[in-house]
């Protein structure tokens, strides 16, 4: 069973843009249905094949103007307007994640190890409803462009689409994506209170070398735990003797490798772990900052380190007056407390590369209505209440129509 729409804050819309409201609430079964059969058939990174093809004969049958295989498994889809006018992109990643999933619904994943619990079967949802209502209320001026990107969860998929093209034929003035926020309640949106809403995302290796030994006499070798040990003490140091202390700055070391046996000290240790900044300075600082520390800490015991470091995801860049554009239509629609500012995430987003190059908004969409939809992304049983693709689609159409239509 479909719940029917209750919110008293979505029936704002109905005020504002009422054939808008209509199309949404009369298709608001089939975009259930969408998402649930996403959810059921999640596919990996670079794998979103089924989800693509999806995406796809939906457009073409809805009158958009489509290109497939953009930065592998991408799909873009083209509305023009009676008149000639500006162009606003929106965005959806489609990938899912390597992990169970194991919420007690009908549409659980049938893929074993593979689920969308970050939520992107609904942010594809969402733009297919942008899609299907254009398609039913036309747009009379300017260009719609909708992505619909693979790859977000290994910080890639953004990248390979641009530099398959997907910035230009048409080139965009605007771009806006969003992403689901369990933290909010259903008909809550939220923004960065500062320029940079998402960290970059960097990872490093770390091979911490010694001489192996016998652990009864640890003196006749150089011990590469032990200094590996000192080392990750030593690498935390950086956040708060090296860099400002109100910078924000996250080190965390996820793996750590080494060893046969507990009774044999090991040649090497391997750790790998991310460094999460939101100023673009700090982080090119980083690595320096890494490599000095440890390097030292490991030459007072008589060991080497070598360090390999990886420059993933730039920091998710808010333009100012574009997030003021987005609260004002958006507090205007829904109404004044419907938008909340919220603390930058030092979470990773590649929506963060098109944030480098087109004017930007990035926002939150409230998912949470009760305990079943109290999860956090990323665990095995997150999941959320179908209402709030109603708002998304709602924020993402109100927000085009007001953009395109302004002078």
């Amino acid at each position: 069973m479909v719940k029917q729409l209750t919110s008293e804050r979505f029936e704002k819309l109905k005020e504002k843009h009422p054939k808008l409201y209509d199309a949404i609430v009369s298709n608001y079964e089939k975009f259930v249905e969408i998402r649930r059969d996403l959810r059921k058939h999640p596919e990996l990174a670079f794998q979103e094949k089924r989800t693509s093809k999806i995406v796809a004969s939906y457009l073409k049958s809805w009158g958009y103007e489509v290109q497939e295989g953009v930065g592998g498994t991408g799909v873009i889809g083209v509305l023009k307007g009676r008149q000639a006018g500006r162009v606003i992109g929106l965005r959806a990643d489609m990938d899912a994640l390597p992990m169970p999933d194991e919420i007690d619904k009908e549409y659980r994943s049938i893929n074993e190890g593979v689920a969308h619990t970050c939520g992107h079967d609904v942010h594809t949802t969402n733009l297919l409803g942008v899609a299907k209502v254009f398609s039913e209320i036309g747009l009379e001026k300017g260009t719609l462009k909708l992505i619909f990107q693979p790859a977000e969860e290994v910080g890639l998929g953004a990248k390979k689409m641009i530099e398959d093209g997907v910035l230009k034929n048409p080139e965009m003035d605007l771009i806006a994506g969003l992403h689901v926020a369990p933290v909010l309640k259903v008909g809550e949106f939220s923004v960065s209170n500062g320029i940079y809403s998402g960290g970059a995302v960097d990872l490093f290796e770390l091979t911490v070398s010694g001489k192996g030994g016998h652990a009864a006499h640890p003196h006749l070798a150089v011990d590469a735990v032990m200094i590996t040990a000192q080392v990750l003490v030593a690498l935390q140091q950086i956040v708060s003797r090296q860099i400002d202390p109100v910078d924000s700055v996250v080190l965390s070391v996820g793996q750590i490798q080494g060893g046969t046996k507990g009774t044999i000290l090991p040649d090497s240790v391997t750790v790998n772990g991310t460094v999460r900044t939101l100023n673009p300075k700090t982080r090119e600082g980083m690595e320096e900052h890494i490599n000095q520390v440890a390097t030292n800490v490991a030459s007072a015991f008589g060991g080497i380190c070598e360090l390999k470091y990886d420059y993933v995801v730039p920091s998710l860049k808010n333009d100012e007056e574009s997030k003021e554009f987005f609260v004002r239509t958006t507090t205007a629609t829904f109404g004044s407390d419907a938008v909340l500012f919220s603390n930058p995430s030092m979470g990773g987003e590649d929506f963060a590369f098109f944030s480098q190059e087109v004017p930007s908004v990035f926002f939150r969409l409230g998912t949470n209505s009760g305990a079943s939809t109290s999860n956090g992304i990323h665990t095995t049983e997150f999941n959320v209440d179908e209402e709030a693709m109603m708002f998304g689609i709602g924020a993402f159409c109100n927000l085009a129509i007001t953009y395109l239509g302004e002078k």
